[in-house]
């Protein structure tokens, strides 16, 4: 059950708005003096003093409501109850929260996913980008991961550990500062917790399982409390040949065959003309006559690929409370992990200059050629490319909280985090390369004339290099912070917030190329309540009127200084309904691998134009010393209903408005780059072969250098502040709880519509509404459930509609049919089986119940989407989770 409570007039008790968005809960906390009214809350075990006054995301002021943000709240119970089995995955159930960019299923250069080369996922509120989501740790901010340091993995904390999660789609950088666009996601740690659970779980699909297993202990006493808890988690990786969808040969589902012609047998190209080496024949006599113009062989990319990779992840976290004073406390929590992974593609692929003193050297029209050039695979000299991708990431803070004079309370904090990602994946040495096709002794050059592979196995072993990149992220974060009342109102306290902090971030980029960045941000922030109706005062103009204002200066040491407001309202004309509404500035400065860690390499890009429809192309990605911070201006307005005339009916409805602006885009980072007129300014055709040598020469070229006049192109897939987004959408979250003399039953619903998503790639191309297109943020998404709980057994049946979309990366535009999922969650609790045992709870799970494939998309090469899709299919779980 989803819940909001909303401060109340004194004598007025809270009202609970069970906003049911399958089995969330949104909560915010009631006034102090309805707190202070109120017997103290038990702890964990029932025992314990009463909890302070707290903090609820989106406000720094202790005991209030983040006025006119509703914040969507996550329990531990809503964990528990859910079919996922991590937190990244729990939090993409929400429709908030899109599929797109940083995840372990897509590395596609759409969105920027083909940079998650350490394999994690993050989190994307509103299609607006993982780097535009802030995500907190009880309100401090976390050490930013991947390669480039653009998002937090929430999945490296143990659902263990974890009491909350609390999720503001809205923007804060008034409150938060920099990242918090889309919005703002706050894990809580569970604290007061005494006692110890385990559980286990193992979750099964067709060609993949996963095992899951952790624990938790906890003891509180009187002046303070302490928890530990610990998970591990394994998933084998997915093989693409698992999966008939996961393919570049489109022809079983009518459409086009795009394997590659980089294959093995190769192809021979003499001007622009290809010749297939001819099967069945190990390339020692290979003749002209043999060789037959317009011919070609293809082989899949996919072959030996993986649809998801293996994931393996460590984690533990830890609480700790102390009062050290009747009015001054110690808190201390943290958590440290590992993750590893790894992702198969197809094989190294390039195009072979092959001089004519290799003793193969065969030419189909002139054998008195110096050279030969040879579209050549090598994944059956030297297998499939294997991404190794590992995670350490350690994060703990710490916080002195003092009673001070007149209701105020103090906060002295330091908070250390760091975060080492190490990536390699396996290439071809070029200098190696070219050494093996020089070579003339036939029993240590390179073959690559032949059917399979043909060469000296010595030889393949010294053609062996990796691409590594390896960074470390650090930051440290100190300040002082306090909150209370200034004066009091016939409606009640108006309260504030002021504060001060200082981050120190340092970036290394340890290779290819060394890039040791840092950054030091002074930052000084206020915020004031101020209660215009209540109590007292309600009456003809409402029960309830509230008006809240912060703003917030950032001095950032490199990219300049930036302030940010925030106002918000929540006004109660009746007990039964709250309106809401707020506007502010956000901004996102960019990161320190923005302004730096350059990657180039070789690229195959989508060209309907060319004979085979495709071009080979230079890329370059990586970063750019001149970017300047982004700027948004968001404004949202909503309503929450609780008819008092229907029990346990809740309603709630948001609009939200984004225009955000000097957006940090890596527009040429897509493969249809050449498709798309409104990026020829980031692309040089038929560029200076001494312009490609010296990029060749860089260490931050990965790949094999082929001769510059197979290049069609450059493409120019760098950072630039280019872009601009303006979109605005609807949210709609419905619940509704009966009890009965039989058992409990709840239905509800979750569902965004976003209205427009006008995106201005560059300043000369117009903007264009890219809602529902491929790649891009759907329409519509929604999520349906109806439970019940009989007794011991809780039962639930989800739905998961995913709305259709169109293609438009083909001609004439494709319509991508909607989806619709069930998924099912049973759980079984039997209480007092033993002394020792509180409970044991039994679990059953099963994801896509009717194993629905995705519809047919052709994207790019691959026959699916996973942006909109998930690959794995129906997936069965069976699990015991057993407190004591």
């Amino acid at each position: 059950m989803l819940v909001i409570a909303r401060k109340m007039s004194p004598g007025v008790s809270a009202m609970a708005l069970a906003i049911g968005a399958f089995g969330f809960t949104l909560t915010t906390e009631m006034a102090q003096a309805q707190q202070a009214s109120d017997p103290a809350p038990p702890a964990a075990d029932g025992k314990g003093a009463a909890e302070p006054a707290i903090i609820v995301t989106g406000s720094r002021i202790r005991g209030i409501e983040p006025t006119g943000s509703p914040v969507i709240g996550l329990s531990r119970e809503d964990l528990e109850a859910s079919t996922a089995t991590t937190t990244a995955q729990f939090l993409s159930e929400l429709p908030q929260v899109f599929n797109l960019g940083v995840t372990d299923a897509s590395f596609s250069s759409a969105n920027n996913a083909n940079a998650n080369v350490t394999l994690g996922t993050g989190i994307n509120l509103r299609g607006l980008g993982t780097e535009s989501t802030l995500s907190l740790l009880d309100g401090r901010r976390l050490p930013q991961a991947g390669t480039q340091g653009q998002f937090f993995d929430p999945s490296v904390i143990p659902t263990t550990a974890i009491e909350r999660i609390e999720v503001l789609a809205d923007g804060s950088s008034g409150i938060y500062g920099s990242d918090a666009v889309g919005g703002v996601v706050n894990i809580l740690l569970r604290r007061n917790y005494t006692g110890a659970e385990v559980f286990g779980r193992v979750s099964l699909s067709d060609g993949a399982e996963e095992y899951q297993a952790g624990g938790v202990i906890g003891d509180s006493w009187g002046s303070g409390s302490v928890m530990v808890a610990g998970e591990y988690g394994n998933r084998d990786a997915l093989l693409a040949s698992g999966r008939s969808f996961y393919t570049d040969d489109h022809r079983p589902f009518g459409g086009p065959d795009l394997r590659s012609q980089f294959s093995n047998p190769g192809n021979i190209i003499v001007g622009g003309t290809s010749y297939a080496i001819p099967a069945g024949q190990d390339g020692t006599n290979l003749q002209p006559g043999d060789l037959a113009a317009g011919t070609t062989n293809l082989q899949s990319i996919y072959d030996g690929a993986y649809a998801l990779p293996s994931q393996t992840r460590y984690s533990a976290a830890l609480t700790l409370q102390q009062d050290v004073t009747d009015w001054l406390s110690l808190d201390v929590q943290g958590f440290m992990a590992h993750r590893d992974g790894e992702q198969a593609f197809g094989g190294t692929t390039s195009t072979l200059t092959v001089p004519s003193s290799n003793p193969f050297f065969v030419h189909p029209t002139n054998p008195a050629a110096r050279s030969v050039q040879v579209r050549y695979g090598f994944q059956d000299d030297l297998g499939n490319n294997v991404r190794r991708g590992e995670q350490d990431v350690l994060f703990v803070t710490s916080a002195l909280n003092a009673d001070l004079w007149g209701g105020w309370s103090g906060q002295a904090f330091f908070s250390y985090g760091e975060d080492r990602e190490r990536s390699s994946i396996n290439n071809v040495d070029a200098a190696a390369l070219s050494r093996a096709l020089a070579d003339p002794n036939p029993a240590t050059a390179l073959n690559p004339f032949g059917d399979g592979s043909n060469t000296n196995p010595a030889t393949l072993a010294s053609l062996v290099g990796r691409f590594r990149v390896d960074t470390d992220y650090r930051l440290q974060e100190y300040g002082l912070s306090a909150d209370g009342p200034l004066f009091a109102l016939p409606a009640g306290d108006v309260r504030a917030a002021i504060g001060a902090s200082r981050q120190e971030i340092r970036f290394v980029d340890i290779s290819p190329v060394a890039n040791d960045r840092s950054r030091g941000v002074n930052s000084v922030f206020g915020e004031l309540f101020v209660p215009v109706i209540g109590g007292e005062t309600a009456g003809a103009f409402g029960q309830e009127l509230n008006l809240s204002a912060a703003a917030r200066f950032d001095d950032y040491q490199d990219v300049g200084s930036t302030i940010n407001p925030k106002f918000g309202l929540t006004w109660r004309p009746i007990d039964d309904v709250a309106i809401r509404a707020t506007w502010g500035k956000s901004f996102r400065a960019p990161t320190l691998a923005d302004l730096g860690n350059p990657s180039n390499g070789l690229g195959t890009f989508v060209d309907p134009t060319s004979p085979d429809g495709f071009r080979r192309v230079l890329f370059l990605r990586g970063g750019n010393a001149e970017l300047e911070p982004e700027k948004a201006t968001t404004w949202s307005v909503g309503a929450d209903v609780q008819p008092s005339f229907v029990d346990g009916l809740t309603l709630s409805v948001s609009y939200y408005n984004v225009d955000y602006s000097n957006r940090i885009a890596t527009p040429g980072n897509d493969q249809l780059a050449l498709t798309r007129p409104e990026l020829a300014s980031l692309i040089t055709l038929n560029p200076d072969p001494a312009v490609i040598n010296a990029v060749y020469a860089q260490p931050s070229f990965n790949g094999v250098p082929e001769d510059p006049a197979t290049i069609y192109a450059i493409v120019d897939g760098r950072r630039v502040n280019l872009g601009t987004v303006q979109t605005d959408g609807l949210e709609f979250i419905a619940d509704y709880d009966a009890d009965t003399g039989w058992g409990s039953w709840t239905a509800g619903v979750n569902a965004a519509y976003i209205l427009n998503f006008d995106r201005q790639l560059t300043p000369d191309a117009a903007a264009l509404d890219i809602v529902n297109t491929l790649n891009n943020p759907l329409q519509f998404i929604a999520r349906a459930y109806l439970g019940a709980t009989v007794g011991g057994v809780t039962g639930r049946v989800t739905v998961n509609h995913t709305g259709g979309y169109d293609n438009d990366t083909v001609t004439p535009l494709v319509e991508v049919p909607s989806q619709t999922e069930f998924d099912l969650a049973l759980r079984y609790t039997v209480e007092g089986v033993a002394s020792f045992l509180n409970a044991v709870t039994f679990t059953l799970d099963v994801r896509d119940v009717f194993d629905n494939d995705p519809p047919y998309v052709r994207n790019g090469t691959l026959a699916f989407d996973p942006n909109a899709h998930d690959p794995l299919g129906r997936t069965v779980s069976a699990g015991i989770r057993t407190r004591f």
